[in-house]
């Protein structure tokens, strides 16, 4: 008995035209932004507990006074103004994720777009995943 081995014939090679050059090089830059912004969401977070902690501390605070760090500086403030202080940094770092997350999907959307683009032009012979 004689055996058959089966074997794949190579992909057939496809010239990569200026317009595909162009989408490969957006779907990189857009990974790269990718990648930028789930780190920013997460010091973004970060710094969120840091604020969500400062103003426990403040509450268990019995003398009123506190010192503020802005810019280089620390400044002697009372309990209302730090409380005001630190609840409008923690409103800008939520309205700050809240931009980037729909950044992050916009990219993915288009990611997907291209993906589908390049995948269909070129089949195996490229690689597009992270």
């Amino acid at each position: 008995m004689a055996s058959v081995a089966v074997t794949k014939a190579p992909a057939e090679e496809v010239d990569v035209r200026l317009v595909d050059q162009e989408k490969i090089n957006e779907f990189g830059r857009l990974n790269n932004r990718l990648l930028e912004i789930r780190a920013d969401v997460v010091q973004c977070k970060a710094d969120s507990e840091k604020m969500d902690d400062a103003t426990a501390e403040m509450m268990m605070s019995t003398d009123g006074k506190f010192m503020l760090l802005i810019g280089e500086s620390f400044v002697e403030v009372d309990e209302d103004y730090a409380t005001e202080y630190c609840e409008g940094k923690l409103k800008a770092l939520q309205a700050k994720v809240a931009k980037l997350s729909e950044e992050e999907t916009d990219i993915l959307k288009r990611q997907e777009l291209l993906k589908k683009e390049l995948y269909g032009r070129f089949g195996d012979s490229i690689n597009l995943e992270n």
